[in-house]
């Protein structure tokens, strides 16, 4: 599919659901995001200020917020992606944690080093329940080595796995250098599983404000440069010409697109 015949399909599905109701997560202010036939489309809300799921009505390129989803539709919904094992290592903002695999929403009283099973809706991470018949000292465990600075390559806990060794390694973070920047590589992470998702590679990235200045290498060797939202990785310049579209997408469908150029 060339670029041109793939925006025109973005512009025909919107218009073939003016006027249907959808289900859809909102995580980002204003805007929410579903796939359709296999694309990220995503749409402006109103209110503007709204975050769960919910059902919308989209009309004229705006989804109108009909109600909130009811635990079953939310339930169906997480039912058709993807499940995961994944600990919990530091709350964003109430019920918004991170963890190694990315942000986690929705998450029901969570604590440090939990482990919980999410799904995986192909672009966010949702929290579904706690892990149980797990050995629940063992968080505890990593949380008082954490608050003793114990370096992750000198845990030695029962139970511990690689995965697990990795996750607390994110929290362990670097001495600072007189005058240099320090990038949390939880921001690389973030960015790297991401292009990875689309067949890309990260080469390298810097922080400005709210966005990431990433030069990334595509699937056939090509290299790009591209600016994202720091927040949620939306495209905030493709580094192509998208016809206004570039927020259509984020980091990750953003490496199709460009392999389409």
């Amino acid at each position: 599919m060339t670029l041109r015949a793939l925006v025109q399909k973005l512009a025909q599905l919107e218009l073939d659901w003016q006027g249907r109701t959808l289900l859809a997560p909102v995580v980002a202010p204003g805007r929410a995001t579903v796939r359709l036939q296999g694309l990220v489309y995503q749409f402006a809300i109103l209110p503007v200020d709204y975050r769960g799921f919910g059902v919308f009505c989209l009309a004229q390129g705006v989804a109108d917020l009909v109600r909130s989803a009811t635990p079953s539709e939310r339930e169906r919904y997480l039912k058709l992606w993807p499940r995961r094992q994944v600990r919990l290592l530091r709350e964003i903002t109430p019920g918004i944690w991170m963890s190694p695999l990315g942000v986690v929403y929705e998450v029901e009283r969570g604590s440090l080093f939990e482990l919980v099973e999410v799904a995986f809706d192909g672009r966010n991470y949702w929290y579904i329940r706690p892990v149980l018949n797990t050995r629940l000292s063992l968080a505890e465990e990593m949380a008082r080595s954490l608050s003793e600075h114990v370096p992750a390559e000198d845990l030695r806990l029962k139970g511990l796995t690689p995965a697990d060794r990795q996750g607390y390694a994110f929290l362990v973070k670097p001495e600072p250098r007189v005058g240099v920047e320090v990038v949390l590589d939880d921001d690389h992470g973030r960015l790297s599983r991401a292009l990875a998702r689309g067949g890309g590679s990260l080469r390298g990235f810097s922080v400005d404000d709210g966005a990431f200045q990433v030069s990334w290498r595509d699937s056939l060797g090509s290299d790009r440069f591209s600016v994202v939202s720091r927040s949620d990785l939306t495209v905030l310049s493709s580094g192509i010409c998208l016809s206004d579209r570039d927020s259509d997408f984020d980091l990750t469908s953003l490496v199709g697109v460009m392999e389409e150029e």
